[in-house]
């Protein structure tokens, strides 16, 4: 059986769903290939924590997050005005408020929803369907795939990759084979630069102090352990850690802290399609891939890199990379080309103009800086941070300004590193002042090649004529950032 589409968008999640209604709100006939079954679509390991949708600033396209945020099955917990860092080991309890406030969301009902609104905008979706290979030939034209457990094969213009982080179709694809005027220029992303996430939801006999909150605290490698209210006494508890690290017993480790935890005394996991309420998945914590694009190939979501990379915050980065690849494709083929350069609109409009991409890119200097530490020595660190600092860090805006926060890390820090030193938690931590004072350096020369990654990003090629060079520019930044970390060449990430 063959299908024959403009564009076919694999995956259907936040990505995909925000790609697919874009290209057919456009005017293309838009196949969406999801492996699961209908009633499971939107069923994936996620912290649940989202901006808020019913600012139409924070999502574009066609669909209407209002709406779908106005059904109370979705938005489960509008009341969150905070994030809580904690490290109860020795006694740090941070809290940096919201300006705009968060959320907190039912991941299963909102991509139900999501669903609905890209059937809506002309999708034709087709559940049951696992792609089992990349059909190519001087570009992408299509994939095979097993469709209800029979074959089917989907010529298209454009694949949109909306498959999630490690994308399988990123293996199936021979990209050197593709026919571009030079090397081809779409980044094949190393699994070090992935995580793995776990969580669980869990109701609780009485409600939780932090109802308004989303809880972080550290791990023993690098990663954190959270606790998302989706409700005063139902929880989403997980945790997350860098594939570049020793390995975690993830289901193991969240019982753990669990069953360590007066209030989740007498717990129990929610169920869904009649199983516990368990899932796994990876994660992307690195840049957004530098080039997301080749000829006949659309990368977004987390196939892209757009999440945050220390966070791991998805949901915006998904929704914002899946309408630019809906509505690049959309170009590309009313203009008959869907080449390398045909599709660079995708690129251009991520990092240059609408600059999503460029933003989560400059904050992956903080995870190249965190991961360069040790893990006693990072909690320390959060220890002393002014709680400004840590916002900004793990914010999804720019709220502080640069030269502010400067000298927050070269004042506030110290300020509070005498205070915190008359206590017993760097003795806990077995951390010494000089570590310290090595370590608070480390952060103020983060800053500064944040801001050299900001305007290296703000200058990202408007077409792939000059991607080259912007490169080799750009790393050039790497080494002296790896340098001035003294990283020994095997520890450098990219």
């Amino acid at each position: 059986m063959a299908d024959n589409q403009d564009v076919v968008v694999v995956g259907g999640g936040v990505a995909g769903c925000f790609a697919a209604a874009t290209a057919a709100a456009d005017g293309l006939d838009v196949v969406q290939l999801e492996r699961k079954p209908r009633e499971q679509g939107g069923f994936i390991a996620c912290g649940d924590a989202i901006k808020s949708p019913r600012d139409p600033n924070n999502y574009p396209g066609p669909i209407d997050m209002d709406a779908v945020a106005r059904d109370e099955s979705v938005l489960v917990d509008n009341n969150i005005d905070q994030i809580e860092f904690w490290d109860e080991d020795v006694g740090v309890r941070k809290v940096l408020p919201y300006e705009t406030g968060s959320n907190v969301v039912d991941r299963y009902e909102f991509g139900q929803r999501l669903l609905e609104q890209a059937a809506d905008c002309g999708v034709d979706q087709h559940f049951d369907t696992v792609v089992t290979e990349v059909r190519q030939d001087g570009r992408v034209t299509g994939v095979d795939a097993v469709r209800d457990g029979e074959p089917v094969s989907y010529e298209c213009d454009v694949v949109i990759d909306a498959a999630g982080a490690q994308s399988i179709l990123q293996e199936m694809v021979d990209f050197e084979d593709l026919e571009t005027p030079g090397e081809p220029t779409f980044e094949v992303p190393h699994y070090t630069h992935f995580g793995s996430a776990y969580r669980e939801i869990i109701e609780t006999e009485e409600p939780v102090e932090y109802h308004n909150a989303i809880v972080g605290k550290p791990l023993e490698e690098m990663g954190y352990i959270w606790y998302f209210p989706r409700t005063p006494t139902v929880i989403n508890v997980g945790l997350g850690f860098q594939m570049n690290k020793e390995p975690i017993p993830l289901a193991d480790r969240v019982r753990r802290d669990i069953e360590n935890r007066p209030e989740y005394q007498g717990a129990t996991v929610t169920e869904r399609f009649g199983k516990k309420n368990k899932l796994g998945s990876a994660i992307a914590l690195r840049r957004p891939l530098d080039s997301m694009v080749a000829p006949g190939y659309l990368a977004a979501g987390g196939a892209a890199g757009t999440t945050h990379p220390i966070t791991g915050k998805g949901i915006r980065g998904a929704a914002y990379s899946g309408y630019s690849a809906g509505r690049a494709a959309a170009e590309a083929v009313a203009d008959g080309d869907v080449s390398e350069a045909g599709l660079w609109e995708h690129n251009r409009w991520l990092y240059r103009e609408h600059g999503e991409a460029a933003k989560l890119a400059s904050w992956d200097a903080y995870n190249v800086a965190a991961s360069s530490l040790e893990v006693n020595l990072l909690r320390a660190l959060a220890a002393l941070l002014p709680e400004q600092e840590l916002r900004e860090i793990v914010g999804t805006s720019t709220e502080v300004d640069s030269l502010t926060s400067k000298i927050l890390v070269g004042t506030g820090v110290l300020t509070n590193f005498v205070a915190a030193y008359r206590t017993d938690t760097f003795e806990t931590l077995g951390v010494s002042v000089g570590e310290l004072y090595d370590a608070i350096r480390a952060v103020r020369k983060t800053r500064d090649y944040v801001a050299a990654y900001d305007r290296q990003y703000e200058a990202y090629p408007e077409d792939p004529s000059t991607f080259d060079r912007w490169l080799a520019d750009r790393d050039r930044i790497d080494e002296e950032f790896y340098d001035d970390l003294d990283l020994a060449p095997e520890d450098r990430k990219y």
